[in-house]
């Protein structure tokens, strides 16, 4: 019996994992796919298709209640010796336990074979914020335009590439001293396709205040009939695509003599730069649309000593010991 055959079963039929005795895991991932995709984001959706691959071919021919810890475990090692980028080793792994705990609660198997493994703490990849000489050199060289606006917005707000060449002018709002940017939409790219996506929720939408500087920037820059503030250079797109910026940026680096990041490297130079100047992390958190502060001082925890020393420094101006 496959598992959609399962499910034409009545609720009172059901009988237990006996019935399923004979399913392969290949099934299962896949109908723990088409289960669930309608209920993710495309970009999801696209991510699942890339990896479930791999994981079907290591199970291929396996049944899935016939699947232990210790299959498991030489699943993790046989990723462990494909040099694979931590990201993907992370997605693979998220892959496996999700399809597996899927089946445990279809009845499907008696216990899920992924309890009890303890499964690796993938670190992710250091960050490397700019100094913000670094940011000037960048913008002094021979780049497009576009890539060296992109660069100065991501500075002043923390914005993602994929909202910040999403803008349109009715998103901005100048006021004396500068202004604010409502972040309501971003690029989404699901295999070829590519689109426009506003935000889910009205939490999704934010905003993000900028002052004088980064107001009278804006009011700069060149100006078309298109609404959007980065408009496509071609008639199929009304809104530029960034998809070849880290190359721009790279090759920016390199010319400059910093050491080579990408796009991402702005964003956390604007974090960077908040914090080490005793910005709250919920401010920053909020500015980054960051959906807990912990994610936040997750990622820059780095910079959590010099929170501290200001601490310190602040604790030290209150003497309860009777010092002098």
């Amino acid at each position: 019996m496959t598992l959609k055959e399962f499910r034409s079963v009545s609720a009172g039929e059901k009988n237990g994992p006996e019935i399923f005795a004979d399913l392969y895991f290949a099934e299962v991932i896949e109908f723990w796919f088409e289960t669930h995709r309608l209920t993710l984001a495309k970009p999801t959706v696209y991510n699942y298709k890339k990896y479930i691959p791999l994981v079907k071919q290591y199970f291929t021919g396996a049944l899935v209640q016939k699947i232990t810890q210790e299959d498991v475990l030489e699943f993790l090692e046989y990723l462990s010796r494909l040099n694979l980028k931590k990201t993907s080793q992370r997605n693979y792994i998220k892959i496996l336990r999700m399809s597996l705990k899927f089946a445990h609660q279809e009845n499907c198997i008696y216990h899920n074979p992924c309890d009890g493994v303890k499964f690796p703490n993938i670190k992710k990849t250091d960050i490397t914020p700019f100094q913000e000489e670094e940011v000037i050199a960048l913008l002094s060289q021979d780049a497009p335009q576009w890539v060296k606006d992109g660069i100065v917005i991501g500075f002043y707000t923390g914005l993602r590439p994929c909202e910040i060449y999403a803008l349109r002018w009715v998103d901005i709002v100048f006021e004396a001293a500068g202004g604010y940017i409502m972040v309501q939409h971003s690029i989404s790219r699901a295999s070829s396709d590519v689109e426009l996506k506003s935000a889910k929720t009205d939490q999704g939408v934010r905003r993000v205040d900028f002052g004088r500087i980064l107001g009278n920037y804006l009011k700069q820059m060149s100006r078309t009939s298109s609404a959007y503030v980065f408009p496509s250079p071609t008639s199929e797109q009304k809104y530029r695509i960034p998809w070849n910026i880290a190359k721009f940026v790279k090759m920016m680096c390199r010319e400059s003599g910093v050491m080579e990041r990408d796009f991402r490297a702005i964003r956390h130079t604007h974090a960077s730069v908040l914090l080490k100047h005793n910005v709250h992390p919920k401010i920053v958190q909020e500015r980054l649309g960051h959906t807990d502060v912990k994610i936040t001082l997750g990622v820059y925890s780095h910079i959590v000593p010099t929170i501290q020393a200001v601490a310190v420094d602040v604790l030290d101006t209150i003497d309860i010991c009777g010092n002098k």
